[in-house]
């Protein structure tokens, strides 16, 4: 037998309002004019109605100056505030004051005082009201609309805060990071679970993530909608230094002969970081990390944002860098070897760029090619085939 569901008693009010404080929401100012007179208040029930014709929903207590007046006025503006506003919020839910002192404000289309630092507002034209509870609820029309470029203040439990967005670029720079440095392996389970309790990243944004980095080809999706880290094999290597051999020669096609005592001395102190210190062992992230500053700074030269972006997309460069960086933990002697004849083509181009030699510099630098290529192919299949 169905309950007599009239008969269930509500639930008691402390315990809704503690459980209603749970819900975090934005916080807006509402206001209008009546009779010469302009009025204000602090208010949370205020949502979207309908698009077409764009309508909200406005509740405002029966008891205060503001619910009267726009029940005269027949209008009202709808104040989205940002993240440092919250002493304007309680300015405006404060009973009895002169809520629009130091305010900056103008005047809208129909009439109401329009705050002109909120991060959005709307005019609104009422169109029914009617009563629920203590509250009047206004359902009106948006008859005019603007907003700024800021973020928004938050209300929870009480206060006020602000709005912290999942930070989806972070995630995708810290999943990329542990690709590239294969601390994630191709053998390894790439579910959107495991990264959201390995790395406590928020799920979306891991989602977000593993998306851009499959547009990247550094991952793949499986059968199962999970994924795995695309390996990088001899193939897609030697295209990635080709392609890397075509945006230097573009680069220095541009620059030789054209660079400032500056550049040329900044050019030189990056030369020399990848030149290994006589009788000392190599500190291989040391290496790497000079290898790729040298390497981007001569197209970063070019001043060409699309020359830089491109080369910034070669990541199969990078992947083959932390297969160098196992070699040289390992103390690999013809991975030192490869190194020193990669390091003597860092300081031949460098001779050719302070010499103005151009034919020079781009046969350095096709040379640099053929050797990356030897030794990522000697990387790759001491690995088994694949990175």
């Amino acid at each position: 037998m169905a309950p007599d569901i009239n008969s269930i008693p509500t639930v008691d009010n402390t315990l809704f309002r503690d459980v209603i404080g749970h819900f975090a929401s934005g916080v807006t100012i509402v206001t209008t004019a009546n009779e010469g007179r302009n009025f204000g208040i602090t208010a949370s029930a205020v949502t979207s109605l309908s698009m077409e014709p764009p309508m909200l929903l406005v509740c405002v207590n029966q008891n205060t100056g503001t619910c009267h007046a726009i029940s005269k006025s027949k209008f009202f503006g709808v104040h989205i505030l940002h993240e440092d506003q919250g002493e304007l919020a309680l300015q405006f839910a404060r009973p009895n004051t002169n809520k629009f002192k130091g305010v900056d404000i103008t005047y809208g289309k129909l009439g109401a005082p329009i705050l002109r630092e909120a991060l959005a507002h709307l005019e609104c034209r009422v169109v029914k009201e009617v009563t629920g509870g203590t509250h009047s609820v206004f359902l009106a029309e948006v008859v005019n609309a603007g907003v700024e470029d800021k973020n928004p203040l938050a209300y929870y439990r009480g206060k006020f805060g602000h709005f912290q967005p999942y930070d989806n670029e972070n995630a995708y720079r810290t999943i990329k990071k542990k690709i590239l440095e294969r601390e994630l392996t191709v053998d390894q389970d790439l579910s959107i679970n495991n990264l959201v309790n390995q790395l406590e990243l928020p799920r979306q944004s891991v989602y977000y993530a593993l998306t851009k980095l499959e547009g990247e080809q550094l991952v793949s999706q499986t059968e199962d909608g999970d994924y795995m880290v695309t390996p990088l094999t001899v193939e897609k290597l030697h295209d990635a230094l080709d392609t890397r051999n075509v945006l230097e020669i573009a680069a220095v096609e541009k620059t030789i002969g054209k660079l400032s005592d500056e550049e040329l001395k900044e050019l030189r102190k990056r030369v020399q970081e990848t030149i290994p210190e006589n009788g000392l062992q190599i500190d291989p992230d040391k290496y790497i990390e000079a290898n790729i500053s040298l390497h981007e700074y001569t197209v970063a030269l070019a001043q060409s944002a699309t020359l830089l972006e491109s080369y910034r997309r070669l990541t199969a460069e990078s992947v083959m860098f932390s297969a160098l960086r196992a070699a040289l933990e390992t103390n690999n002697d013809k991975a030192y070897n490869e190194l020193k004849k990669l390091s003597e083509d860092h300081m031949s181009l460098l001779k050719a760029y302070e010499a103005r030699d151009k034919k020079r510099a781009i046969e350095i630098i096709k040379q640099h090619n053929e050797e990356a290529k030897k030794l990522g192919k000697y990387l790759i299949g001491n690995a088994g085939g694949s990175i």
